[in-house]
């Protein structure tokens, strides 16, 4: 018996293991069974699945729902999300690549119609006096041929008027005449000078008449006080915006330029005459000017690269912004380089003929360039390219997300760029403008 014991120790040592592995096992299955991934919803913790899909209540997607004290797996698709957020967007914006080609240049700018003050005519005085009453108070303003401009007292006249009753009541005819022709020279009119002879008085003041129309402007001097520049014709020439057209490419700006200022020249606007009632004049004093308006400036800004196409005597067809059926087709006549604030731009001037006055002074009308040219380059929509100071930049697509990539612009038809060699076959952002907001700093990189 002692035997049989002593032999089956061993026998029953191996089942005993044999059932304690056999347990264990049941139990990690069971524990597997158990701890089957489950599915939650970020915004909604409270909803649970077995099975991925959607929530039910805001419709997001689930998520496996791990355990505290648990481990999850980082998926390597997430390495992109750890970068710095200033050097690539995530957006499923619209792109589109550039397209290399020709494109037709169509450049259309917005002008005025202003004083052509080489149409000027002078009105001086031919007596000395008083200004007794100015019926003209501002530069600029309208007159008409034969208006009265002033009256002025004068001594000189008043001689030359008893000179002649002394001859008329002494009957000699010809010193008469010669009296005559000396009122005429000191500015009297013939209705004057027969009204004098008739009634026998005498008056101690000559009224001036504008020999022209037109409208006034003292001189050229004076208009370098009231804000405009002499050498442009009486246009304001300001630089503001330097970066108009590009500066605004993502908002889709419609400027032809980037260099060219925001605003058409200015209309040099009325300023008080310097003259004044009671002062003093000499004889051939130079009171003011007449501007005719028979002949009138249409002028209008552009950018260097836009030169080529506004050379002297080139067409342009000009019509008016509100009358559409008022259109002119005249070369330009004077292009004026100017620098200011950083920004180098021209004045571009034509000659109109005004001799119905069709045309008014401070009219906006849009000049457009006749012919037609087609010129060959690789093409970004505007939208595409974003201003950043004095550089540009285009979203390139890559992997999912939006670089920023810095491209050179050659040149801007209408609503399309040509960024030459900058990007080749990648896709970009259709608006870029999208891609960032006020409060955005954007780390740009370098095109690879």
């Amino acid at each position: 018996m002692r035997k049989i014991l002593k032999g089956s120790v061993p026998i029953m040592l191996f089942l005993a293991v044999t059932l304690l592995f056999a347990c264990k096992g049941k139990d990690q299955k069971h524990e597997a069974h158990s701890e089957k991934t489950k599915y939650t919803c970020s915004m909604h913790p409270q909803v649970i699945k077995d099975e991925p899909g959607n929530c039910p209540i805001c419709g997001m997607e689930l998520v496996p729902l791990v355990r505290q004290g648990s481990s999850a797996k980082v998926n390597d698709s997430l390495a992109t999300l750890v970068k710095p957020t200033n050097e690539f967007v995530l957006s499923a914006i619209k792109t589109i690549k550039p397209k290399t080609g020709l494109r037709s240049i169509e450049t259309n700018v917005k002008g005025v119609i202003n004083y052509n003050t080489n149409n000027l005519n002078s009105v001086s005085s031919r007596v000395s006096g008083r200004i007794e009453r100015l019926y003209v108070k501002y530069n600029y303003q309208a007159v008409s041929k034969g208006q009265k401009l002033m009256d002025i007292y004068s001594p000189d006249l008043a001689n030359a008027q008893q000179e002649l009753l002394f001859l008329r009541d002494n009957n000699e005819p010809k010193l008469l005449e010669a009296a005559k022709k000396k009122l005429r020279l000191l500015g009297a009119t013939e209705q004057q000078i027969n009204r004098v002879i008739k009634t026998g008085k005498i008056s101690y003041s000559i009224s001036i008449y504008s020999p022209y129309s037109g409208y006034i402007s003292e001189n050229q001097n004076s208009a370098s006080s009231s804000g405009t520049n002499p050498a442009a014709g009486g246009t304001t020439i300001t630089a503001a915006n330097s970066s108009s057209s590009m500066g605004s490419m993502g908002a889709a700006s419609k400027s032809s330029s980037q260099n060219q200022p925001s605003s058409v020249p200015n209309v040099a606007s009325n300023t008080p005459l310097e003259l004044r009632e009671g002062q003093y004049i000499s004889v051939g004093q130079q009171l003011f000017n007449l501007v005719d308006v028979n002949r009138v400036w249409a002028e209008f800004y552009i950018s260097p690269d836009q030169l080529n196409q506004f050379k002297k005597g080139t067409r342009i067809s000009i019509t008016s912004i509100d009358v559409k059926t008022k259109l002119a087709h005249v070369p330009v006549s004077l292009i004026q380089p100017y620098y200011s604030e950083g920004v180098n731009y021209s004045l571009v001037r034509a000659v109109m003929p005004n001799s119905k006055q069709l045309w008014k002074i401070g009219e906006l009308i849009q000049v457009a360039h006749e012919e037609v040219i087609s010129k060959n380059g690789t093409w970004l929509p505007r939208t595409s390219v974003l201003q950043l100071g004095t550089k540009y930049v285009a979203f390139v697509k890559d992997k999912g997300a939006f670089v920023p990539v810095y491209v050179s612009i050659k040149s801007v038809t209408g609503d399309w760029v040509d960024i030459g060699n900058s990007i080749q076959g990648q896709e970009v952002a259709l608006n870029a403008w999208f891609l960032v907001d006020s409060e955005s700093f954007i780390k740009v990189q370098d095109i690879k």
